[in-house]
């Protein structure tokens, strides 16, 4: 699915207004409209309903909500929080006194506004414009009306989340559904403006969709649009069909990070899998991997490689550079897909002499500063931005681990994960990605999709444990048992 940001979003309004003809009047009716029908089963049980405006095109929405409201008998009351200013929201604020009563934020305020569980306050105060802090009188009234009683519905955007990056402007109202418009946003999907936005609902109002020369291109990982890129698994086929991995990981110590990267791999259907282990602790990793072959560290060498069809390596490797310059050197001569993860991000040195375009990065926060030279990010803004920039210096397909992961490509896409939840937050879990990325690249899926099928499936096995178990005992070796559940599901 695509996204947009605030201007991105605020570009499309415009040519459609200029260009094509529509009034703006007539999308905030569009919008109105739409935003009842959606909010409907949610109303029709509702006590009171409040509808705080705000001064721009978002409280002409509410303005609009309101008389769509009153014109079907529900029970509704806008108050102004601040006084119309937009043209558009000077006029609907003026329609809407022919159907029920404005009052002022300090006449609201100062009544005994006696609210209920079951009545329902809806935010049209800021909207897609606002991106820097908020700061005045504004503050404590968003504050206050975070703290009312009852259920909160959102127009457009929660007010006080960044359209463009999910970022928290200083001050928010915390929606329990949020109904968008023509496209979902950026800041729906990162945190902390996903907690913020509730569940979340878009209605098409006639915007105009042009998406010529937006840059960057921002996209949602969903089932439908990864679900062709599973591997397809013919009834004759046998196990060298489906591809062999290496996976050099590990050492004395820290084998978990081998097994986990491995068994993450053999999951994914992948035919075959060595595993390149120190000569001292194959004989313990094979007696709980019986599945698997083993190959010495110690061994290993450019044309050992060539027998492959794809790569993990870094997981629980150790950080030394004595260590790190044969295998880079390897690397250096391969060309066979590759996931680069963990210690690889310390120990690799020289990154421009990679054949990047065949490797899949997969950082962390902390990792991703010490491979790029970044500050490691504040924010989403500054992660999108460094991620990016990383992108366009080095062409491959970067992805950056976290709540949620995202994934930058090539040509500098940016896709958001949909999946996973903070139960994922524990030891391991990213050695599990790293097998799953690396069985697919074996079964010759591309990169890029290989990343986006491997983070949505990594995802969606936590959410299947967590859906029955809760977060907190959540473990990397759970992912790999919930794997094949969430191929299943992919595939339905």
């Amino acid at each position: 699915m695509r996204l947009v940001d605030a201007r991105q979003i605020q570009e499309m309004d415009r040519k459609t207004i200029e260009n094509i003809g529509i009034p703006g009047l007539v999308l905030m009716e569009n919008a109105a409209r739409s935003w009842v029908a959606a909010a409907e089963p949610i109303l029709r049980d509702a006590g009171r309903i409040i509808v705080f405006c705000g001064a721009g095109n978002n409280g002409g929405d509410g303005y609009a909500i309101a008389r769509n409201l009153a014109s079907q008998d529900y029970p509704c009351q806008a108050v102004a929080v601040k006084p119309p200013k937009s043209e558009d929201c000077i006029k609907n604020a003026r329609f809407w006194e022919s159907y029920g009563e404005t009052v002022s934020w300090e006449q609201f305020f100062g009544s005994k506004y006696h609210l209920s569980g079951n009545d329902v306050l809806i935010d049209a105060i800021l909207g897609t414009g606002i991106e820097s802090s908020i700061r005045g009188p504004l503050v404590e009234i968003l504050q206050t009306i975070d703290q009312l009683p009852g259920i909160k519905m959102a127009v457009d955007l929660p007010s006080g989340i960044s359209a463009s990056n999910g970022r928290l402007l200083g001050v928010g109202i915390r929606a329990n559904h949020t109904i968008t418009f023509q496209a979902e946003k950026v800041g729906h999907h990162l945190y902390p403006g996903k907690q913020y936005s509730g569940s979340l609902i878009c209605q098409k109002i006639t915007i105009r969709e042009d998406f010529t020369d937006v840059n960057p291109e921002f996209h949602l990982i969903e089932s439908e649009s990864i679900r062709g890129y599973l591997p397809e698994r013919k009834p004759d086929a046998y196990k060298n069909c489906f591809g062999h991995l290496a996976v050099l990981c590990g050492a004395p110590g820290t084998m978990g990070a081998a097994f986990l990267a491995s068994h993450g791999a053999i999951k994914t259907g992948l035919g075959l899998l060595t595993a390149a282990l120190p000569k001292s602790d194959q004989n313990a990793f094979l007696s709980r991997a019986p599945e698997l072959m083993s190959f010495p560290q110690e061994d290993i060498s450019t044309e050992w490689l060539k027998s492959f069809d794809a790569l993990v390596v870094g997981c629980g490797l150790g950080r030394s550079a004595e260590r790190w310059k044969p295998i880079e050197e390897i690397l250096k001569n391969s060309r066979i897909p590759t996931i680069i993860d963990a210690d690889g991000f310390y120990g690799i040195r020289d990154w421009a002499n990679l054949h990047l375009d065949q490797c899949v990065l997969t950082p962390h926060p902390g990792e991703f500063a010490q491979m790029s030279g970044f500050e490691k990010p504040h924010d989403n803004a500054e992660k999108i931005e460094q991620g990016l920039r990383f992108v366009k210096r080095f062409p491959t397909t970067l992805v950056l681990k976290g709540a949620p992961t995202i994934i930058f490509s090539q040509s500098g896409q940016v896709f958001i994960n949909s999946t996973g939840n903070v139960g994922m937050a524990t030891a391991g879990s990213g050695d599990v990605l790293s097998g799953i990325i690396g069985g697919l690249l074996a079964q010759t899926v591309l990169p890029l999709h290989a990343a986006l099928l491997g983070v949505w499936l990594h995802g969606k096995s936590g959410d299947l444990y967590s859906g029955q178990y809760g977060d907190e005992s959540l473990t990397a070796s759970n992912l790999i048992e919930y794997l094949g559940p969430a191929i299943q599901e992919l595939k339905q």
